[in-house]
Formats: C-alpha cells, structure tokens, sequence
C-alpha cells in the first residue's frame, strides 16, 4: 500500500472535481495479477473521494479510507490443490487452451457465487445505492447478475487482458482479423495466409464457443443465485457503457479502437520504490550486472520439475551477473553464490534498479508492461494464455527473445541469457520503447480516473457504437453484398437472354436472306 500514496495523492489534487459516488468494484478473478491491475484503479478512485466497495479474493492488508472490502473466501486455497503440469500447458494447442480458460472461468464463477462474501453482497439489496458498477469482465460474465439488483447504474467494464473478440461486441468495436489476430497467438500484425487462416477459425470458434456453450453456463449460474426471474448476464452485457482494456500501441501493435474502448495500458505502473536494504545492497554492488527471474504470481517456480530447476542454477553458476530469483518455497538446494531467492519480491521496484540488465518472466502481460517501463529487455518463457503472444510481440521489437519450456536445458538458458546481455541493441531497444510508452499527455491511471468520472457526469457513456446492435449480416454489409451480387448476377443472366433472343431472331433472318439470294 506504501507505493501507491504518493501516486495517489497526485491524483488526488491533480484531476477536476466530480462530486463523490458510490462505486461498487466486482473483482471476482481469482488472480494476483488481476488483482494489481484493479486495484490501481480502485484505489485511485477512493483516494478521489469516491465510497469504493470492493468485491474481491484480494482484500487490504490494512485499512483504506473510502475502502471498503468484502471478500470471497478461500479463492485461492482451491488454486494450491490445483496440480501443475507446466509441460502440458507449454505444449496445448490454440483449442485446448481456450476451452481450459472457459471452463476454468465458469468452475471460479460457481465457487465464487457460493460463497459467504456473494451472500454479504447480496445482503445490502435496498440497503445501498450504487452510482456505478467497475467489473473485471475476465470470464465471470455471471457477476453481472448484481447490475439489475442493484438498479442498474452506468456499468464499466475493465480487464488486464488486451482485447479478446467479445470484448469488441460489447460496444461495437471492429476486430479485423487481416492483422489483428487473436491475444492468445504468437503472431505479428504482418500474418502470413496460413496465419490469417488459423486467427481467423480460432476467433470464430471462440466466439461460437462462448454464446453457445459458455454465456449460457453463467446464464444458468446467473439463475441459480440470482433468481429465474432475474435478467441474464448475456443480456446485461449488451449494456456496459465501456470497456478499460489494458494496452498500448508501444506495448502491443496499433488497434483500431471505438470511443468506448479506452486503452489504458499500464495503468498500474509505479515509479520505482527505494528497495530494503539487504536487496538494494545486493544489486548495487552488482558489478556485471543482476537478473531478475519470475514466473509471476500463477506460475510457481518451485512447482518446475527438478530437472528443469536443476538447468537454471547450472546456468547461473557459470554467469558473472547476480541472479535474484522469486522462489516460493522456503530453500532452493544446490543455489549457486551468486544467486539469492525470496518468496515474494517487489517486481517493479527491482526493475527500476539500474543494475538490472535482464529480466526472465513467463512473460505476463503486467510483467512485459513494467520491463518495458523500465527499460529492462527479457528472456520470456510462456506457459499459456496470451504469454506467447507478448513474447513474440517483444523479440519482434528486437528488446527480447524466447525461451522454450519444453526443450528447456543448461545450454539453452545459458544461449538465451548471453544473446540478450551481450547485444546491447536488446537494451538500446527496450530503452526507445520505454521511451515511447511513457510519452502520453497523461498516465494511463489518469485516464482510467478521467473516464470512470465521465462516465458517472453523464450517467453513462454515449460513446457505444450501433455496430454493436446491428445484426452480423448488417454489420458487415452481408445484406448489401448480397444484394449486388444478386442485382449484377441477374443484369448478366438478363444480358444473356436478350442476345440469346437476338442470336435466335437474326440467325434464321440471315439464313433465309441466304437462301434467297442463293
């Protein structure tokens, strides 16, 4: 909480006044990183002098002011027994992956609507009045249930991803799939056919598989806790006013976007923190250098089998650069001199230290969004989601290069660290998107703040596009197409005819001039 007060004590004298709301935060993502990316915006908003009511797996270690939290209980205590086969993850295909993500969203919305917290929240129907409903939309569409309980105030929706198709949907906002492909493929905006082949059959089987399989799961889930009677969250989602979605044309390719799709990549992002005592003395006298290594908050290094943990420390052995390494148990045996582990470890504030020279991640998309603040190039390891699309959006920019789980040795990781360390053009380059990233008229958690507030000025946000409505047919000129087609096939068809007729009338005239004549 520390790192965040200066922050918003800025923003909190720096921004025109709105008169205080009642907001209420729907954050039911059982997920660390989500949880960083939200709460930047929650805070922010109750150091404004909004009432912020907070839904979450995540509550404040200490008391906020405006803050109030009610938690779902025991999130992430189900998340720990969950078993960790990196392997399979690293080799699923494109399919497999997403049917896992939505399955995995409608097991954590089921969890989460039986819980003591949901019922708390549920408790306070005619009791409060909220002016405006946040919700991290990632896959638990069936929170939306609490938008009618509630009244139906202005509702935003937000998501640390960048922007899967049905977010585009929800406001009208174009995807074009010719370079815009999918967040969770490895591909650039220049595809190739095949590419273009495969972005364009996994963006329509996801989106078959979420209005036919999984919205009507969260409907069900939806009917259950909130009543038969009660609105569907498939139809509640027609509604929100407007879409955060965190990106940034620095951090991810340029996107066509509709006003209501507000890019606020980064929003999280702090300037560096002065770190504790004994770390900050580790990295200054770090005379070649240190690594930091992270696999983030859902991957666990020490979930890695031995084999693979075994190449990590045979590697750092031989380097002359310090490794600090974000270990979650409580030893690491056979650690080398020149590496020192902790089970939780102020990322962004390692990052901002000059002497780190590499960061090696899983490659979130939090974790790119700080290396690139930072200045810091990667070595990415992906496991699942979208982490191998923002490793290969990273090498494409020349500031990193992969690491491949599967074929993970000694050699690889030793290849991978002396590419990126011994190039200064991976650091050269990280240094001029950093400096791209941070060129904005304002950060993009003011931004986040501005729009919340338009938002609650106009009771909404008339910036949703009609696309949005219109029927696919129409929203892609199938209709008029059609039409044309129709229209110019019968002009030919017509054309035809009449010189069919022609052909028939003249042909036997001039036959019998011939006859005469002959």
């Amino acid at each position: 909480m520390r790192k965040f007060i200066p922050l918003l004590f800025f923003i909190g004298w720096n921004m025109d006044h709105v008169s205080a709301a009642k907001i209420l935060g729907l954050m039911s993502t059982p997920s660390p990183s989500h949880h960083i990316w939200n709460r930047a915006l929650m805070l922010a908003l109750a150091a404004r002098g909004h009432q912020v009511t907070v839904l979450s797996p995540n509550p404040e270690k200490q008391p906020v002011a405006n803050h109030t939290d009610i938690v779902i209980e025991k999130a992430y205590e189900r998340l720990e027994d969950s078993n960790y086969n990196y392997e399979a993850m690293s080799t699923m295909t494109f399919i497999e992956n997403a049917r896992i993500w939505f399955l995995w969203g409608q097991d954590a919305c089921e969890f989460g609507m039986s819980t003591k917290g949901v019922q708390k929240l549920m408790s306070l129907q005619g009791k409060e009045k909220f002016d405006l409903i946040i919700i991290d939309i990632t896959l638990e569409e069936c929170f939306l249930g609490f938008v009618p309980m509630f009244g139906y105030p202005p509702v935003i929706a937000i998501t640390a991803y960048v922007s899967p198709p049905w977010y585009n949907t929800m406001v009208g906002n174009p995807q074009i799939l010719s370079f815009t492909s999918m967040q969770t493929l490895p591909f650039t905006d220049h595809m190739t056919f095949g590419q273009r082949m495969v972005n364009f059959l996994l963006h329509n089987y996801m989106l078959y598989y979420r209005n036919f399989h999984h919205l009507p799961a969260m409907d069900n889930i939806a009917k259950k806790y909130f009543g038969n009677s009660a609105p569907l969250p498939s139809e509640i989602e027609r509604n929100v006013s407007l879409v955060m979605v965190n990106t940034h044309f620095s951090m991810d390719y340029p996107l066509p976007l509709v006003p209501a799709m507000i890019p606020v990549g980064g929003m999280h992002i702090t300037p560096g923190k002065e770190l504790p005592k004994d770390l900050k003395m580790f990295l200054d006298e770090a005379k070649h250098g240190a690594i930091f290594f992270s696999l983030g908050s859902n991957v666990r290094s020490d979930k890695m089998p031995p084999e693979k943990v075994k190449a990590f420390l045979d590697a750092f052995s031989e380097l002359p650069q310090r490794v600090l390494w974000k270990w979650e148990s409580d030893s690491l045996p056979g650690q080398p001199q020149n590496v020192i582990v902790r089970k939780w470890l102020s990322q962004n504030d390692i990052l901002a230290h000059p002497n780190v020279c590499l960061f090696i991640s899983h490659g979130g998309k939090l974790s790119s969004q700080e290396s690139i603040y930072h200045g810091v190039p990667i070595v990415g390891m992906p496991f699942l989601a979208d982490q191998f699309a923002n490793v290969v959006k990273l090498a494409t920019r020349g500031v990193g290069v992969e690491l491949v789980y599967h074929t993970l040795s000694k050699q690889s990781v030793l290849n991978a660290v002396h590419t990126v360390v011994g190039n200064h053009s991976y650091r050269d380059n990280m240094k001029k998107l950093s400096a791209i990233f941070r060129d904005q008229p304002e950060t993009p958690l003011k931004r986040a703040i501005f729009w919340t507030e338009y938002v609650l000025r106009h009771g909404g946000a008339p910036l949703r596009s009609v696309g949005a409505d219109l029927p696919w047919y129409q929203y892609f000129l199938l209709d008029v197409i059609a039409v044309l087609f129709i229209g110019t096939t019968l002009m030919f068809v017509l054309f035809g005819l009449v010189l069919t007729t022609i052909y028939r009338f003249l042909v036997p005239a001039t036959r019998r001039i011939k006859s005469k004549q002959q």
